[in-house]
């Protein structure tokens, strides 16, 4: 038999996830801006910040982090909520890690035990989406548009898990979730009538209209240089041009799923940009336990030889 997700301990744990009208931070990319949408469209949350890849934070005036949850990264602060997808463990035992730092963190990686060195190959393949539609979805009847299908699939790639090597890990996946009980949310989601042919129109017309131009996330960063054309002089404030390009994004995800885009809701202007700086090592329990003693503020082990992690300066959290 296989391991089911509990989700009534998961809201146990972590109450925060289904309470109304939270400040949330998101990752400024597909993944992020659909979780900052479907938050704000079924539990009115405010999108008060972006937290770019471990390199910048962007942060309404007068907001205090603490009092924000983080999605689609894991935060190693024991006062700070978050919810992630990440490996952000080495191994279980023998290193340096303090395991309370992660209190506030959700992680379904970190539920199953899958690390860098136990069931790598066997890590959570989805995006944190699929992850809050789930457990919102197990308290809340969570709606949505039949165009929904592809949109929500594209995010962090998981429709290219059905096909590839690692469809047997996605199935084992979908099995925790109880995607394959008629009443989950994701069964209904992915129980849409298409065919291959229409998936791959879809694919193709998304890429040449979003992920080509680069307009399926905001642009902070390039290669850690801040993006300065995505920001007013002051970097107080987005851009015109960037703004455009991201509430058009925002409009075609609110138009395929049926959530509604706030513009009200998400933060444009009067910001402040903090700056951190993002190591990139190859991971191994030296360069882990350095991290640690280093104190990160989060961490992630995107494969065998990149272990990237982001400590507080030369700014820290507000």
């Amino acid at each position: 038999m296989n391991e089911k997700i509990n989700y009534k301990e998961i809201i146990e744990k972590y109450p925060w996830l289904i309470q109304k009208e939270q400040n949330c931070i998101i990752s400024p990319d597909a993944d992020g801006m659909l979780c900052g949408l479907f938050m704000s469209h079924f539990l009115n949350w405010k999108i008060v910040g972006y937290y770019d890849n471990g390199k910048n934070l962007i942060l309404k005036n007068n907001i205090k982090v603490k009092d924000c949850i983080f999605l689609d990264t894991e935060i190693y602060r024991p006062n700070i909520k978050s919810i992630g997808h990440h490996i952000s463990l080495l191994r279980q035992n023998n290193t340096e890690i303090n395991l309370s730092n992660y209190s506030s963190c959700l992680n379904p990686n970190n539920l199953r035990y899958r690390t860098f060195k136990e069931n790598f190959s066997k890590k959570y393949p989805m995006g944190t989406i699929h992850l809050l539609i789930s457990i919102i979805g197990s308290v809340k009847d969570i709606e949505f548009s039949d165009e929904s299908f592809f949109v929500v699939l594209q995010a962090d790639g998981t429709i290219n898990r059905f096909l590839d090597r690692y469809s047997e890990n996605l199935r084992d996946w979908l099995l925790y979730l109880g995607a394959e009980n008629s009443g989950h949310v994701l069964n209904r989601m992915l129980s849409k009538e298409t065919t291959l042919l229409k998936i791959n129109k879809e694919y193709v017309e998304y890429i040449q209209r979003f992920v080509k131009e680069k307009k399926d996330k905001i642009l902070i960063s390039e290669k850690n240089i801040i993006k300065k054309s995505s920001f007013n002089l002051y970097k107080t404030s987005f851009s015109d041009i960037c703004i455009q390009s991201t509430t058009d994004y925002l409009g075609f995800l609110s138009e395929n799923t049926g959530w509604e885009f706030d513009k009200s809701r998400w933060t444009f202007d009067d910001f402040c940009l903090y700056e951190f700086t993002k190591k990139i090592v190859k991971p191994g329990v030296r360069t882990f336990n350095k991290a640690v003693q280093e104190n990160f503020l989060s961490l992630a082990i995107t494969g065998n030889v990149s272990m990237e992690y982001t400590l507080e300066q030369p700014d820290v959290l507000p």
